[in-house]
């Protein structure tokens, strides 16, 4: 097994699996570690301030505790913090690979950012061609796995949250993955359709640990998440630049709300759940999102890997019981 290189994004990890490399999503690495919280204090001891990001003081921690020697920092199409956060990894002597998405979708700045991104890792392109086979295959299975969630009912949106949201990294390993989804459709198959108010999650992956569990508790059937679906790049007619192209989540919030749009009328979403992370600049895109969605729309925010607290869970039942309403 090769070395593991973590990333503070989704980058294009066809270029890493095919130079040998284990891609490792810092984010996941940090929501799944045994105490995330140690994480965040740890960089707080370093100095890194109170009011900062989580995600951000999370991904420091487990870089340095797990011994992540190489990251690659998404510098433009991500956290505004990562610039500083680059900074300091290079200062504690981790090897730091930039990476950036052109903010006005520039197909030949993206043509350029990903060939430099070969480049700094040595990969072939026919070995990068050659794991695009693997990695379509993969997708199509985690494709299905979203239409069994909001067509069929089968998978519940707590699994969909799982399986889409690892597909930026596949664990380490698309082969092993593929053969874990392929098991997982064949299990789906016999369960009963789950039915319930539709409900659709926006916005960066929750930092809270029970969201789903909470809100199918609450008679709901998350049928969309948006975010994640966008790291398991479900496009398969155009090559691996246009792919990255069509992927909206680094280019602002106009492409991501066409794609909501388009998918609160496929999916028949009742009532829409934005969730934004404490200190994020994203909070602000809030403002556009609930005034051009044609469906209501509550606003949460997280801030510790933790449960929901008291607060946030009353909002959430008081909107639920409007939808019902309705």
């Amino acid at each position: 097994m090769g070395e593991r290189v973590g990333f503070t994004t989704s980058v294009p990890v066809e270029v890493l699996f095919a130079a040998g490399l284990v891609p490792c999503d810092l984010n996941n690495l940090f929501i799944t570690d045994a105490y995330p919280q140690r994480q965040v204090e740890r960089a707080e001891t370093d100095g890194f301030p109170k009011n900062l990001c989580n995600w951000i003081k999370g991904i420091y921690g487990v870089v340095l505790s797990q011994g992540v020697n190489t990251v690659v920092c998404v510098m433009e199409g991500d956290c505004s913090n990562t610039r500083a956060l680059a900074e300091i990894l290079t200062y504690k002597g981790v090897r730091v690979v930039p990476f950036s998405y052109p903010y006005d979708r520039d197909r030949a700045g993206l043509e350029r950012e990903i060939e430099k991104f070969r480049g700094a890792f040595g990969a072939g392109r026919g070995d990068i061609q050659e794991v695009e086979k693997v990695l379509e295959r993969v997708r199509r299975n985690l494709a299905e796995i979203d239409r069994l969630t909001w067509e069929d009912g089968l998978v519940s949106g707590r699994e969909n949250n799982a399986w889409l949201l690892s597909a930026s990294d596949m664990e380490g390993d698309c082969r092993q993955y593929e053969a874990r989804s392929s098991e997982f459709l064949s299990e789906v198959g016999k369960r009963e359709k789950q039915v319930g108010i539709r409900i659709g999650y926006v916005g960066v992956p929750p930092i809270t640990t029970d969201l789903y569990d909470f809100l199918e508790n609450l008679g709901c059937q998350v049928v969309y998440n948006e975010v994640q679906r966008q790291f398991s790049l479900p496009y398969f007619s155009c090559g691996m630049i246009d792919r990255y192209l069509q992927y909206t989540y680094p280019y602002g919030i106009f492409p991501r709300i066409e794609d909501i749009k388009t998918e609160i009328a496929r999916r028949r979403i009742e009532g829409i759940v934005h969730y934004v992370q404490a200190f994020c600049y994203r909070v602000v895109e809030d403002v556009i999102l609930r005034e051009m969605l044609e469906v209501p729309v509550l606003t949460i925010e997280g801030d510790l890997p933790r449960a929901l607290d008291g607060r946030t869970k009353l909002r959430l039942e008081a909107f639920v019981e409007m939808l019902k309403g309705r």
